[in-house]
């Protein structure tokens, strides 16, 4: 919660004197403040638990653990524009070709895709997706990307 600083009634070297009310609304925002910070810890807490079932089904179904890294040049990749699936693929070396070959997805869907000509569907992603071994979320534009 964010709120507007109260103009001090006195100020000194040592000293600062507000009014009853403006000491009740900082009190006030300072325990809402509280309440929402416990509220995000459990809520970190939880994702971080999920995240950890995941990782086990994953390393289960796999038989090696899960990589939970994103590759530095992925993230630059992302940070200069690339979308997702460019990232990953040139992360990886592959050609449109090859990802096409490894995913059963046509290399001009693969490269209207990298381009945002197209979205591709939820099956489509999630086989580019298995293909270079990475969750599908990894692949999903947020809003703002």
């Amino acid at each position: 919660m964010s709120f507007p600083l109260p103009k001090p009634k006195l100020l000194t070297a040592d000293e600062v004197v507000l009014s009853r009310e403006d000491w009740e609304q900082i009190v006030s925002a300072s325990r809402s403040r509280s309440d929402e910070d416990e509220e995000d810890i459990a809520a970190v807490a939880a994702v971080r638990e999920e995240d950890a079932r995941y990782a086990a089904r994953l390393a289960a179904e796999r038989g090696h653990p899960a990589d939970t890294t994103i590759p530095v040049e992925v993230v630059k990749a992302k940070l200069d524009g690339a979308h997702p699936v460019r990232a990953w693929r040139n992360h990886r070396r592959w050609t449109q070709l090859y990802l096409s070959f490894k995913s059963h997805v046509g290399r001009d869907l693969i490269a209207q895709i990298e381009t945002r000509r197209k979205q591709g569907s939820v099956e489509t992603i999630g086989r580019l997706a298995r293909a270079l071994d990475v969750p599908i979320e990894a692949l999903i534009e947020d809003d703002a990307g």
